[in-house]
């Protein structure tokens, strides 16, 4: 036990040498903490960056929809120019004749353009693009939204232990009084020794549960700090009772699940694949044109005049694919499998959120009947706690019935608290649960 106070010791001052020196945690409000951890958090910036990938892709298929230019220059030396051999030439008296076309240099500069007409798969990709971006989106949302979860979570467990801290600071408290008012009757004789070192032994005790609550909140504050990727250490600034009257008051319409939404997204991207394999084999249409300029000359001098000769054409090109070994039927085919599948996903969704809302409100139920009961047991416990002071001050109590009444006390203010922490945790999952978070 000595060794085990020793690192518990040793821990909480590594956590207090963790903050910088000097630095005092800042009081936030849950809503601070959440704008906070938005900001913050590094998951929720690669999100968005995956949106804006996504939104590049409908802008590079808007792209390659403008016409494609190119220019290009060509200088040539022909070291040895290419023959060519005229068959049985007439002018030659039917003799094969060699003969050598071509100058030394040759030089060439050419400006060439594409523009395309028609591709069946074109409105495809642009709806596919969108969807893409969509899913992006809701792939944000939920990434939100399982930050906020989490803050609220951290948030929550920061108050609910600084709460069961101040508590603990009270038991001690009452704990040393009783001692001293202890000691008091030990040396007038009215107390046995015995009954003083239980006195003693409620003390101790009360003072492990305050260092054990210490370190609680320590961790859970360093928890909020991460949570919300703060650069300096932070401390909540509302209490349970504000947190549970805020939330009570905030009545939030259900939504569909962002899940939900991502699924279909995949369903109906699946089911135009299934199109754009079909406009695969579309022809494809489009039209090119080129102005060039060639010169030729016995000397390298690209300005020399009367050495260029320009040309220049247009035209429309078709292409389609006649047989690709059945590739957009397989492909088709997967796609089909691929939308059922997310079809079963979706049903499957709907049923484990129908469970987990429903299991949330029940969880909710229980928690809000525990707070109804502790409510009226922390009452009864101060007033019964009263009486037994007096009367075992008169004499007339002996000290276990009032040892009783104390730990009861305490056991009834502690099950307060989980029950208001239990009912806020509640009030979480069952607005998760109808993706109102």
């Amino acid at each position: 036990m000595k060794y085990a106070f020793v690192l518990a010791g040793i821990f909480l001052g590594q956590l207090v040498r963790a903050q910088p020196v000097g630095s005092v945690p800042k009081p936030i409000s849950l809503t601070e903490a959440l704008e906070l951890a938005q900001t913050n958090r590094l998951e929720i910036a690669n999100q968005k960056l995956q949106v804006e990938l996504a939104e590049s892709d409908e802008a590079r298929r808007r792209a390659a929809w403008q016409p494609q230019v190119n220019l290009g220059a060509d200088f040539r030396w022909n070291t040895q120019i290419q023959r060519n051999i005229i068959k049985n030439a007439p002018f030659a008296n039917n003799q094969d004749v060699v003969l050598r076309f071509g100058t030394p240099f040759s030089n060439a500069l050419t400006a060439q353009a594409e523009q395309k007409i028609y591709d069946a798969q074109s409105r495809i990709d642009r709806r596919i693009n969108q969807l893409t971006v969509d899913k992006q989106r809701l792939a944000l949302d939920k990434q939100a939204i399982d930050v906020r979860q989490q803050v609220t979570e951290a948030y929550y467990q920061a108050v609910f232990n600084r709460e069961k801290q101040r508590l603990s600071d009270l038991a001690r408290l009452r704990a040393r009084g009783y001692l001293e008012q202890a000691q008091t009757r030990l040396q007038a004789g009215t107390l046995l020794q015995t009954d003083f070192d239980r006195f003693k032994l409620d003390l101790s005790n009360a003072d492990l549960t305050f260092r054990n609550d210490q370190r609680d909140y320590a961790l859970s504050l360093e928890n909020l700090r991460y949570r919300i990727h703060s650069p300096q250490a932070v401390e909540p600034m509302d209490s349970l009772k504000a947190l549970f009257d805020q939330f009570t008051q905030q009545e939030l319409a259900a939504k569909t699940r962002p899940e939900l939404h991502q699924e279909e997204a995949d369903r109906q991207i699946n089911v135009l694949n299934q199109r754009r394999e079909q406009a695969r084999l579309a022809p494809l249409i489009s039209g090119y044109g080129a102005y060039a300029a060639q010169q030729f000359a016995d000397v390298f001098n690209p300005i020399q005049s009367g050495t260029w000769f320009p040309y220049n054409y247009v035209g429309i090109k078709v292409s389609m694919p006649l047989y690709n070994g059945h590739q957009a039927r397989i492909n088709r085919q997967d796609y089909v499998r691929r939308a059922q599948i997310n079809q079963n996903t979706l049903q499957q969704l709907q049923s484990d959120f129908d469970y987990e809302l429903r299991s949330a409100r029940n969880t909710l139920d229980q928690a809000r009947e525990n707070l109804s009961e502790t409510q009226k047991n922390i009452t009864q416990a101060q007033a019964i706690l009263a009486i037994d002071r007096v009367r075992f001050e008169a004499g007339t109590l002996v000290l276990a019935d009032f040892r009783n009444s104390e730990y009861s006390l305490q056991q009834a203010e502690t099950n307060y608290l989980r029950a208001v922490y239990d009912v806020l945790l509640g009030q979480i999952q069952v607005r998760k649960a109808q993706g109102s978070l």
